[in-house]
């Protein structure tokens, strides 16, 4: 019997298609209505929950005093200042009525077999009909029957912040804020899919005899497009739609904290085009602290490594950091995997920094493994005294 979580099957299934870590919760996550007018953006900082969502504790491009750090900033905060030249709108991504599923899955049409679409069709009219089945044990799928942009900014912008502040944000995450954020659980944003509507769905333990169907119905088009989706399956099955409405800020909300609002579009107005504000995929650096048999007696991590999200092994999602129920050992800085699966983990990065901070001559190691290939491969080495 599988232990997964909907979250975790569902990103587990759609890490292969390589567009960023999928979100199960593409809401804004959050109490704050300034956050919420936006969602995710460029140069967050957070953790996946167990919910599946993105939940944000402070942003490296505002300053200390900015709505969107509201909660305080960590010890040493750096705001790293880019101009919206630097964050790249790609508006049509993912086209209209568009389709991400795993792998292992046949759509049918109108009774016509058709190949794994990353779209419905050009035009999908009121009525039509779509079913997708599978013969794997696990499958996912997310449906953006309004497409979706995908905003990018160059990583390396952000790359040294991350290396100088890691230890003191996890400080910052587990004892200021009380997070238990584990070691590897902590995530720079450096870009994004964004959209207005979407379907997230995940099935899990399908038995060998049977085959998993879902079934979508487009009942509307056009202004008054509707969706009717269903599971044809008796194995554990689930889907969510969204954003939820009536949308959770009214009218009197936005109002009283326009100020605020307006602040947060100063520097984010970028980040939620055409007011789209669900997020369905984050791409960025997931930052660990490597510990070594010294370091833990001394209380402190010895490396920082940061490694890009998209490069997170699928089969590791049950246990990998944003997902662990956090039984790992606490240190200073963050928490100890009693396991070895970090560092499997980071050995498949697409981008991997590593800092040495113990010895007198202080190495960065940069490396880029599209594909598992090195590419290219930059040490930085500075003495001291």
């Amino acid at each position: 019997m599988s232990c997964l979580t909907d979250a975790q099957v569902y990103a587990r299934q759609l890490l292969p298609k390589r567009h960023g870590y999928p979100l199960w919760v593409p809401e804004p996550y959050g109490n704050s209505v300034p956050y919420r007018t936006k969602g995710v953006r460029i140069g967050d900082v957070g953790y996946v929950t167990e919910d599946g969502a993105f939940e944000t504790l402070f942003n490296v491009r505002a300053s200390p005093s900015d709505p969107i750090n509201c909660r305080g900033v960590p010890e040493g905060f750096e705001q790293v200042r880019i101009s919206t030249e630097d964050i790249v709108h790609i508006p049509n991504f993912h086209p209209q009525e568009g389709i991400v599923t795993s792998a292992s899955m046949k759509k049918r049409t109108m009774n016509i077999e058709l190949s794994t679409p990353e779209i419905l069709t050009n035009s999908p009219g009121a009525g039509s009909s779509f079913q997708f089945t599978w013969a794997s044990s696990q499958g996912a799928i997310l449906h953006l029957p309004t497409g979706a942009c995908r905003l990018t900014s160059p990583a390396e912008l952000f790359r040294d912040v991350a290396v100088r502040g890691a230890k003191n944000w996890y400080r910052f995450a587990n004892e200021t804020l009380r997070r238990s954020v584990p070691n590897g659980g902590l995530y720079l944003i450096t870009g994004c899919d964004k959209t207005a509507s979407w379907m997230v769905g995940a099935f899990s333990e399908r038995s060998l005899d049977s085959q998993v169907s879902f079934l979508l119905r487009i009942l509307g088009c056009n202004t008054g497009a509707a969706y009717s989706y269903t599971w044809d399956t008796s194995c554990p099955a689930v889907f969510r739609t969204g954003p939820s409405l009536p949308p959770i800020d009214s009218i009197d909300d936005l109002l009283r904290n326009r100020s605020r609002i307006a602040q947060d579009d100063s520097i984010f107005a970028a980040d939620a085009p055409n007011g789209k504000t669900q997020c369905a995929f984050v791409r960025g650096y997931r930052i660990m602290l490597r510990t070594t048999p010294m370091s833990l007696i001394r209380g402190s991590a010895n490396k920082i490594e940061v490694s890009s999200i998209s490069s997170i092994n699928p089969k590791d999602t049950a246990h990998s950091a944003m997902h662990r129920r956090y039984v790992d050992r606490p240190t200073a800085c963050g928490f100890v995997s009693n396991s070895r699966r970090d560092h499997e983990i980071l050995s498949n990065s697409d981008i991997s920094l590593s800092e040495d901070l113990d010895r007198t001559s202080e190495e960065i190691s940069l490396e880029y493994l599209p594909e598992g290939n090195v590419v290219s491969r930059t040490v930085y080495s500075t003495g001291i005294g």
